[in-house]
């Protein structure tokens, strides 16, 4: 079963920011300098910039295969067992190292003795379900609605 990574509104607000201040720094160079040659050069680095920030929103998602759970984006690909997964809580991307999440706000997964992931499901209830149908020794920190 495959979940998408949720685009949490911060995320699109720095996205929008990023984007003003990436083309208005090449109309800055284009309009007041008049370098046509230093505009195009922002212009293509600012482009290649918000177009990899778009994969990324893009290519973010989450598979329950058999008895892993895939996490991908672009080009990386993270792998757990789901018997392996010992705890999941809800969190902020602060606490977690590893990190496959286009939103701000979800879910920290404990697996093996000290490896955590931070991840953000669009749909939480049924993607905890899922895992829960496959481990029912998951604890679910704080005891929320999770299930």
């Amino acid at each position: 079963m495959r979940f998408n990574s949720k685009l949490d509104k911060r995320y699109k607000i720095i996205l929008l920011i990023l984007f003003v201040l990436l083309f208005g720094a090449c109309s800055v160079s284009y309009f007041m300098y008049n370098d046509p040659k230093d505009a195009l050069i922002q212009f293509i680095f600012a482009s290649v910039i918000l177009g990899l920030i778009i994969c990324i929103n893009k290519t973010t998602y989450y598979i329950i295969e058999g008895n892993q759970l895939i996490c991908k984006t672009l080009f990386f690909n993270k792998t757990i067992a789901i018997d392996s997964i010992r705890k999941i809580e809800k969190g902020n991307s602060l606490g977690s190292i590893y990190k496959i999440a286009t939103s701000f706000n979800g879910i920290t997964i404990h697996f093996n003795k000290f490896d955590d992931i931070f991840i953000s499901p669009d749909k939480l209830e049924d993607f905890c379900k899922e895992l829960n149908i496959q481990n029912s020794n998951i604890v679910y920190k704080p005891e929320t609605s999770f299930l």
